[in-house]
């Protein structure tokens, strides 16, 4: 089984491809935590753990979850996340985080597209475009590398920040009252739908972000098909992205709206 949480897709698309490749099944971080549920019988197959990195480390619905899954009879675990630019120390904090009950194999690291549009400008289409090109690179070599049975830390996007004061910040970032709306909105929810975490709800008719704290995972201005959703100031005049793997995983539908 594969453990996956995925904002706007880059973890859920590294995931498919090694699920099929692997013959092992997925698993929904962000709904295991919602409905806590937390008990798991490998059966003797491989277990995988596979997210984005925030801030150097695991994003918070990642967290929660590997401080409290168990498995039982799991084969070999490995760990694989994705990042903008360095995966600092994320899947070290997994590790850490699971502790005596399960044990990181392999650990891996794939560079994508960044999707923190509030903090850094969005790849065009084209730039994007090659960016997934030479990750698509980077996940063959890790499934050749699961496959030979390789283990130890095989990470290759870290760098000498120090991750861990890094990480520190996230706490104070990951509020949801900058989140804003523009008069774009058509009320579709497809905001609220996508939020792995359902702090979006709707009333009269305008989607609301109920809480206060969330995994900033971008999802939802990410995928909002009118960009009617802002984060502050810093986000109006940038692109946005997602993973053109996601849309139909996430929702069951297509992109409806120009």
């Amino acid at each position: 089984m594969i453990f996956i949480f995925s904002g706007t897709g880059n973890s859920y698309s590294v995931a498919l491809r090694v699920s099929e490749a692997m013959g092992i099944g997925l698993v929904d971080v962000a709904s295991s935590v919602r409905y806590k549920r937390y008990g798991f019988d490998a059966k003797g197959e491989d277990v995988g753990f596979i997210f984005p990195t925030y801030y150097g480390g695991l994003p918070r619905m990642v967290l929660e979850f590997a401080r409290n899954v168990k498995v039982s009879n799991p084969g070999r675990v490995f760990c694989i996340t994705t990042c903008g630019g360095e995966s600092g120390g994320a899947c070290e904090m997994l590790r850490e985080e699971l502790g005596p009950r399960l044990s990181v194999d392999v650990s891996y690291d794939v560079l994508m597209p960044d999707n923190a549009v509030f903090a850094f400008d969005m790849p065009t289409k084209e730039q994007a475009a090659e960016i997934l090109k030479a990750s698509d690179a980077e996940v063959e070599g890790i499934i050749a590398s699961l496959k030979a049975g390789d283990v130890g830390d095989r990470c290759v996007h870290r760098s000498d920040m120090d991750w861990r004061e890094l990480y520190k910040k996230y706490d104070e970032v990951r509020v949801t009252e900058p989140f804003t709306l523009t008069d774009r909105c058509i009320e579709c929810k497809i905001c609220a739908e996508i939020c792995p975490e359902r702090v979006i709800v709707f009333y009269h008719r305008r989607p609301v972000w109920d809480e206060e704290k969330c995994s900033l995972c971008m999802g939802c201005i990410q995928m909002c098909p009118k960009r009617a959703i802002e984060f502050g100031e810093a986000t109006v005049n940038r692109g946005r992205y997602w993973n053109p793997a996601y849309y139909e995983k996430t929702l069951g539908i297509k992109l409806q709206y120009e």
